[in-house]
């Protein structure tokens, strides 16, 4: 029995094939100087085995290190950080949808808006701030907020063209930029009681003097013996919510389509010198008309929000109301658990005339316009990133799904202040209702033709906004109850604009101003 081959010449070949074999090139110590050596083909095997040994090891030891490499414990990216302003339910809404859908942390924080903005902010710790949309202006003009970059916007994810015209093309946009993701803008609608409107055979008012006549005709209304009426609460024809935050968005509501010319975009500021136009003959007939169905007649109305009106309305102590519908209510006892009132929904009336800033004079619309303006910015939830983000993409990446159609229908009906956004929500329209809609893919168009109008105001949203409107809130509560005429209580509105804005620095707000109605200074 042999140890190896019996010659050197297999030897050599034997080596060789081996060699090729496992791949190796050639070896310190070749066959033919082994040979020369006159070493024994026992001793060339022994060589041979011994570096291919070494190779191995060495082998083996390199994959052990690579191993050890890829086998050790990745650190994990730290929670997104996001601050939620004004809305516990909305905050409450996307923890539970995170939860049951995402992976990874995320750390909510809440504050009020009041809180934010008690100082001038230099940074805000999160990665991203979800807040009520008239902010943008505030936080963009602090530099806090990111714009979106062009390709999530052209993304599919973030489905643009999906968004309702009017809130794509201006409630989001600040400036000649896009800086927020949208999460729902309730629209202000005239809600009535359909059984009260068909027993009467009244029909919606196109405008706001049809409006007042209507409002006269329900004034003493009673019903009908199979109406139910609550007798038990003072009848009101129509509620608007006249309280604190809201008095000047009516005004602003009413006023629209009187204020906004087709020719203009300017409305509460003239854009070059930033003098207030709040006192100009739009806005004295539009409170003018407010006073006239309210004064003396509504004293409860001064501290109504759109929650009241709208309670108010499915209590049945009014025929129609101006606020929106929502699925969040304090029902109580109310016959609205029961479905008892048949609420339907209009937009608001508008005006066959319009003021024209250039010549100072009244004129009628033409006839391609129904009179109608939308007034957005009213409320409504958006989110922005952070320009402090520590995780910028991670942070667009959650709220684009937030905003998505998939988690919008369990994210944003739990807040009282949002509402449709994109049409591709319509059809999932009673996710965002009360129990009343009987049409609720009626309401859904609606609100989808309102934000198609060619016409729109929007409602202040520069630094100091808060400021303003209060100012506002006052006069208009102060001429609803008699105390100044309409056309004082604007005036003297017009000389607080002008203070505050002397303050802030006129040359910052109207840059800023021109920003709000999407041009850059």
């Amino acid at each position: 029995m042999t140890d190896g081959p019996s010659d050197p010449v297999s030897c050599v070949h034997s080596l060789r094939a081996y060699q090729a074999t496992i791949g190796l090139g050639r070896v310190p110590c070749t066959i033919s100087r082994i040979w020369r050596d006159k070493l024994s083909y026992h001793r060339c095997f022994s060589l041979y085995f011994a570096a291919m040994m070494i190779v191995i090891t060495l082998g083996c030891s390199k994959d052990s290190e690579h191993e050890a490499k890829t086998t050790q414990p990745t650190t994990p990216p730290p929670p997104l950080m996001v601050l939620i302003l004004d809305d516990p339910p909305l905050a409450a809404a996307i923890e539970r949808q995170w939860a049951a859908r995402a992976d990874g942390q995320l750390q909510i924080q809440q504050t009020t808006t009041d809180d934010l903005l008690s100082e001038r902010r230099r940074h805000l710790a999160a990665d991203a701030v979800i807040f009520p949309s008239w902010l943008i202006g505030e936080l963009a003009e602090q530099n806090l907020i990111s714009p979106i970059p062009p390709a999530t916007l052209n993304s599919p994810e973030f489905g643009r063209r999906d968004i309702f015209d009017l809130i794509r093309q201006s409630e989001i946009v600040w400036g000649d930029r896009v800086f927020g993701v949208p999460l729902g803008s309730p629209a202000l609608t005239l809600l009535y009681r359909s059984d009260i409107f068909e027993a009467i055979d009244a029909k919606p008012p196109e405008t706001w003097g049809e409006y007042q006549q209507l409002a006269q005709r329900l004034a003493d209304f009673r019903g009908i013996d199979d109406l139910q009426i609550d007798e038990s609460e003072r009848w009101h024809p129509v509620i608007e919510p006249l309280g604190d935050g809201w008095a000047s968005q009516i005004l602003l509501a009413r006023a629209a389509g009187y204020s906004r010319h087709r020719n203009y975009y300017s409305t509460l500021f003239d854009s070059r010198t930033m003098e207030p136009l709040i006192a100009g003959p739009p806005f004295v007939r539009a409170l003018e008309e407010l006073v006239a169905v309210h004064r003396g007649k509504s004293p409860e109305m001064l501290a109504f929000g759109p929650a009241d009106a709208r309670r108010a309305l499915i209590a049945g102590r009014c025929a129609m109301a101006i606020t929106w519908p929502s699925r969040i209510e304090d029902h109580g006892d109310s016959p609205a658990s029961t479905g008892v009132f048949p609420l339907a929904a209009a937009e608001l009336p508008g005006s066959r005339d319009v003021f024209n800033l250039g010549d100072q004079k009244w004129h009628p619309r033409s006839r391609s316009e129904d009179g109608r303006a939308t007034l957005l910015g009213v409320s409504g939830r958006m989110g922005a990133v952070s320009t402090f983000s520590r995780q910028p993409q991670a942070a667009l990446n959650l709220l684009v799904s937030l905003s998505s159609t998939d988690w919008s229908e369990q994210i944003s009906p739990f807040s009282e202040s949002t509402g449709l956004y994109r049409s591709s929500q319509i059809p999932f329209v009673s996710s965002w209702l009360g129990p009343n809609f009987e049409t609720a893919r009626m309401y859904g168009e609606l609100v989808s033709d309102i934000h198609r109008r060619s016409l729109w105001l929007t409602s202040l949203r520069i630094p100091g906004r808060s400021r303003y409107l209060s100012k506002l809130d006052t006069a208009v509560q102060s001429a609803v109850a008699g105390d100044l005429t309409p056309s004082d209580a604007l005036k003297q509105v017009a000389e607080q604009w002008q203070a505050i804005t002397e303050e802030l620095g006129v040359q910052a707000q109207k840059n800023a101003y021109l920003r709000s109605l999407g041009m850059e200074p």
